[in-house]
């Protein structure tokens, strides 16, 4: 189940995730070091909350549970 946008505020764990998210993607369009990008992406927006989300709940393998025609193709 996916977690209210307050609570993926609060979550110390997605700030961080979608913050490193956010780097990598800026450092990979832009060419730039990741250490820099890093540095310069605080605080993340809203969008990278539910990215971090998504990856999470992706990761747990609970996509393929939910979804799991999406597995066959």
């Amino acid at each position: 189940m996916s977690r209210s946008l307050e609570e993926l505020r609060q979550s110390q764990f997605h700030q961080e995730l979608g913050r490193k998210m956010c780097a990598a993607y800026v450092a990979q369009q832009q060419g730039t070091a990741l250490e820099t990008a890093y540095r310069k992406a605080d605080p993340i927006g809203d969008l990278w909350l539910h990215v971090a989300e998504f990856a999470r709940h992706g990761c747990s393998g609970s996509m393929d549970q939910e979804h799991p025609s999406a597995a066959d193709q």
